[in-house]
């Protein structure tokens, strides 16, 4: 029978279900229950509900549907392809090129793909990457509760290639957390066919889907921060980079051409996240970057747009920050510090967001979380912070330089107090924000203003602002505490090791960055 994928069910127990409150799950009876003097009704076995049973007939008839969708699709794949193909530019080789040395670095990771795991070991491992990964929105209103999922990642769940992938980073997680190594090495199996699927479509590019190649390669540098060691913390970027290639070739730049801006938006981002990471130097989307380049029928993501141009502005001062006057470099940061300011200061209402107060101290930043209109512009916001943050940061740096030069005055004091002071509050909204992100409330969101899931948590996403924020010499102790806390808990937890691994970092940089901006006296 089959066993296709339907929706995180709630892990309450009976009667809490039953009277729609909030369950505390505790084993064998919940308080609840024990306060109202009811039974309590146990618990429910969620993978056997995450994967029901079909009937024979109703499999059945999935398969036929399945089977002439499938027929039509290919239909329409092969006209496209007929029509689509045109001749390779330079450029095109160029990134030919770049895509055989990615190619290299693959075929080093694999050789040869051995006999595939069982049914019920990769169910695990597609349960455990819908549960800790996919991105969820949970709401209690007058004794009512609804959970949504993201469409994307029910397909995900059910076709392959692209369920190979999933199911190698989930098992790969799974392994982390129950230290089954078996499972790792059925993880990597699925990582192995993975690969050969996205060499395929790269040496046979006419045949291939360009967007399900891409989401391929996502999972790739998913699994590589899942099963990171400290000798491979970056490891993962070694797939985005053979994506940035890829995106150099038409074929593939025409994936994320769409009126759905969303892709091309990721991409800026983790570009810019690569280059803080030090380990790219501006790549050249970014230093000709063009808010023209980002075509968006959605009017909803121009905030996004806007953001996106002054933090590669941001970016593009930072390198070139040594070669500067510290005078000027600092009079240019405190330029792009009021843009951010402004650009916060103008956020239509669906982008607003704003810091609440909660008595659960465990799943908030010390009580704190941030309350947003909207889950993607929630993602937004975590680059916001970061970028004014960093931009903060080189303020302080500028003051420090201009101080070594003997050249300090009075007002350049204030503007380090009024730096440190902001780049303090940015940190404490990271982590505030991370906390709704990851916690019980709904992802920050209104449960009835939730519109275009992401297909992700964001939990992989965090680990670079969390880590910006915890290493930031102008947050509070109790911030890199906190930070080093989740840390340990997305690791033990969830199973993504990076996340441990990053923690050495996070103290090593917030040593460094407090020599840098000491000023003498």
């Amino acid at each position: 029978a089959n066993m296709p994928f339907y929706g995180r069910p709630s892990k309450n127990c009976g009667s809490c279900r039953e009277r729609r409150i909030k369950c505390d799950r505790i084993h064998p009876v919940c308080s609840q229950c024990i306060r109202a003097d009811k039974p309590c009704g146990g618990y429910r076995d969620v993978p056997a509900l995450l994967f029901r049973d079909e009937t024979d007939k109703a499999a059945w008839r999935s398969a036929t549907a399945k089977s002439r969708a499938g027929e039509g699709r290919k239909t329409l794949n092969k006209s496209k392809a007929d029509s689509d193909s045109s001749s390779m530019s330079s450029e095109e080789e160029l990134s030919k090129a770049v895509v055989q040395n990615w190619q290299t670095d693959l075929a080093a990771l694999i050789s040869t793909i051995p006999a595939s795991p069982s049914i019920n070991v990769e169910e695990q491992g597609l349960n455990f990457f819908m549960t800790q990964f996919m991105t969820t929105v949970s709401g209690v209103d007058e004794g009512s509760f609804i959970l949504s999922s993201s469409p994307l990642l029910k397909t995900l769940a059910v076709e392959l290639p692209l369920r190979e992938a999933v199911v190698s980073v989930g098992l790969a997680a799974l392994s982390n957390v129950t230290q089954d190594y078996n499972l790792l090495r059925l993880a990597r199996q699925k990582y192995v066919v993975s690969i050969n699927a996205v060499r395929q479509a790269v040496e046979h590019p006419e045949k291939a889907n360009p967007d399900r190649t891409l989401k391929l390669i996502l999972m790739l540098s998913l699994y590589e921060m899942v099963v990171c060691t400290s000798a491979s913390i970056d490891m993962w970027l070694v797939h985005l980079n053979g994506a940035a290639a890829l995106l150099r070739q038409r074929s593939f730049e025409r994936a994320i051409e769409s009126e759905d801006s969303r892709p091309r938006m990721q991409f800026y981002y983790i570009s810019m996240v690569k280059y803080f990471l030090g380990h790219a130097k501006i790549p050249p989307e970014l230093l000709d970057f063009d808010v023209e380049t980002i075509k968006t029928s959605n009017d909803n993501d121009l905030p996004a747009v806007g953001l996106i141009e002054i933090l590669v502005r941001c970016m593009i001062l930072h390198s070139e920050r040594n070669d500067m006057d510290p005078e000027l470099c600092l009079q240019v940061a405190i330029g792009l510090e009021g843009e951010l300011y402004e650009w916060e200061q103008t956020l239509p209402e669906r982008w607003q967001f704003h810091m609440e107060y909660s008595n659960d101290i465990q799943k908030t930043f010390h009580g704190k979380y941030v309350v947003y209109q909207d889950i993607w512009a929630s993602r937004d916001i975590n680059h916001y912070f970061w970028g004014r943050l960093l931009i903060t940061e080189l303020i302080v740096m500028s003051i420090s330089k201009i101080a070594s030069l003997g050249l300090l005055a009075p007002s350049h004091l204030e503007l380090r107090e009024q730096a440190m002071n902001t780049s303090a509050l940015m940190a404490e909204y990271v982590c505030a924000g991370a906390a709704s992100q990851l916690g019980f409330y709904g992802q920050g969101v209104p449960y009835r203003k939730v519109s275009r899931l992401p297909p992700l948590n964001g939990v992989f996403m965090l680990l670079f602002p969390m880590s910006i924020a915890g290493s930031s010499p102008a947050a509070r102790d109790e911030v890199s505490e906190w930070v080093i806390e989740k840390f340990e808990f997305i690791s033990a937890n969830m199973g993504i090791q990076r996340a441990r691994e990053l923690i050495p970092r996070i103290k090593r940089v917030r040593a460094w960055k407090a020599e840098c901006i000491s000023i003498p006296f």
